[in-house]
């Protein structure tokens, strides 16, 4: 009868792949705020609405500010909106340092009969290791006008040549 429990090494080389892959991170997706990442809306009155979006630890700062001009572009569409003008805007990083000891687990051959291999854990050059974490998060205030005119304004869009723009970027 075969044996079908796997070596020890082919077992702890698959808990470590499926420890690695656990710990990817993608950038945040174009989609609705789910917990704190993603875009949000709200009509704050007197024809303004705020829009915002978040991102996580992998999505850069043009990225997070890309996200909120689409979804501005997508209020303005939805609303029948021929323009919009951007009438306040901030963007914001906050920065988490995570501090924690810097080890790697290794594997070892041991010429000892008795215990050919062995795990380990040392440190590496220094005993402590900091790796900042930026999350960015864009924040705007928008009209809409039911006419696409801008005049002069430079925060002002046309919604048609925005969407154009968004369609164009994404090619």
């Amino acid at each position: 009868m075969a044996n079908l429990n796997p070596s020890p090494v082919a077992s702890i080389a698959l808990l470590a792949i499926a420890l690695l892959t656990g710990c990817a991170t993608a950038p945040t997706p174009y989609q609705p705020a789910t917990e704190l990442h993603g875009y949000t809306s709200e009509n704050v009155g007197d024809g303004l609405i705020s829009v915002g979006f978040r991102g996580n630890s992998e999505t850069s700062r043009d990225e997070v500010e890309a996200s909120l001009f689409h979804r501005m572009v997508e209020i303005a569409e939805e609303e029948s909106a021929g323009s919009f003008t951007i009438v306040g805007r901030e963007t914001a990083c906050t920065t988490t340092l995570r501090t924690a000891p810097d080890t790697t687990c290794t594997y070892h051959q041991s010429a000892d009969a008795l215990f050919p291999y062995y795990f380990g854990v040392y440190e590496l050059d220094s005993p402590w290791h900091s790796k900042p974490k930026r999350e960015y998060e864009a924040v705007a205030t928008i009209r809409l006008s039911p006419e696409p005119i801008c005049g002069d304004y430079a925060d002002c869009f046309i919604t048609t040549d925005a969407r154009a723009a968004i369609s164009k970027n994404s090619e």
